[in-house]
C-alpha cells in the first residue's frame, strides 16, 4: 500500500524569510543590544537614568519579541514600548529613527542558511512554483532592498510584504491568499514553509494552505497544533515535497 503523502498535488511552495531562509536571529539580537546600550546613553545624558543598562536590555529583548510576534514590525514602536515600561513617554521622532537606523546597520547583514540553496534549487528542478511571503521591516527599514540582498532571490516567481501596498501584515491571512492568486494555485495546492508557527503556520492553515513550521531547535511546544509538519532543516523538505 502506498504511503499516504499530505502534500501531494502542491504546485507551490511559499517561504518565509528571516529565521527561515536567512539566520536573523543573531544579527537582531546584537542589533537590540546596540540600540539598548544607546538609548541607555540617550538616557544618561539626559539625567533619566531609570533602570540599569542589564534591565533595559532585558525589557526591550521582551518587548521585541512580544511586538514581533503580534505583527507589530515597525521598530520605532518597539523603542516608544521600551520607554513607556521605564517611564518615558515622549521621544522625538528623529531620535526614534536614529535608533532604527542603527538596529538595520546591523540586523540588515543577515546570511543564507547553508540548506537554503540546496532546497530551492531542488524544488525548481521538480518543477514548484516559488514564492516569497514575509513582512515589511517598516519606517526606517526596507524589506526589498534586504531580500535583493539575498543570493538566491531569482529562484522565486513572486514576492509578497505585508505591510506594504496595502497588504495587511502576516497574521493575516491576505499576504497567503494574494500569494497564491498571484501563483495560479489554489489554497490547498499550496504550502507555506516558516519558522513562526502563529504568523507562518497557523495563518497559512487558516487561508485554506497547508504548513510546515521550521523549528531548527526544537524549542516550539506542541507545533502540531500549528503546522500540519515540522523539520528541523529545510533539507528534510525532499522527503516529500
Amino acid at each position: 500500500m502506498e504511503e499516504f503523502n499530505l502534500f501531494a498535488g502542491s504546485k507551490a511552495i511559499l517561504f518565509d524569510y528571516d529565521n527561515t531562509l536567512v539566520n536573523s536571529k543573531p544579527v537582531f539580537r546584537k542589533a537590540i543590544q546596540a540600540v539598548s546600550s544607546d538609548i541607555y546613553n540617550f538616557l544618561k545624558d539626559n539625567a533619566q537614568t531609570l533602570v540599569s543598562p542589564e534591565l533595559l536590555e532585558q525589557k526591550l529583548l521582551y518587548i521585541s519579541e512580544k511586538l514581533d510576534s503580534e505583527g507589530v514590525y515597525d521598530r520605532n514602536a518597539w523603542w516608544v514600548e521600551v520607554l513607556k515600561e521605564i517611564g518615558i513617554n515622549e521621544v522625538e521622532k528623529d531620535q526614534l529613527f536614529e535608533w532604527t537606523s542603527l538596529y538595520w546597520s546591523i540586523a540588515g547583514e543577515t546570511l543564507p542558511f547553508e540548506d537554503a540553496m540546496d532546497i530551492l534549487t531542488y524544488l525548481k528542478q521538480k518543477g514548484y512554483k516559488l514564492g516569497l511571503v514575509t513582512n515589511s521591516d517598516g519606517e526606517g527599514g526596507d524589506k526589498k532592498s534586504r531580500i535583493s540582498k539575498f543570493p538566491y532571490i531569482d529562484k522565486f516567481d513572486i514576492m509578497i510584504i505585508g505591510g506594504e501596498n496595502n497588504v495587511k501584515p502576516k497574521p493575516s491571512i491576505q499576504p497567503f491568499i494574494l500569494a497564491c492568486e498571484e501563483l495560479k494555485a489554489k489554497g490547498n495546492e499550496c504550502v507555506m514553509v516558516g519558522d513562526d508557527p502563529v504568523k507562518d503556520c497557523l495563518a497559512a492553515k487558516k487561508a485554506g494552505l497547508k504548513s510546515i513550521l521550521v523549528d531548527r531547535d526544537r524549542s516550539v511546544k506542541y507545533p502540531e497544533l500549528y503546522a500540519d509538519f515540522v523539520v528541523s532543516s529545510l533539507k528534510e523538505l525532499e522527503e516529500f515535497l
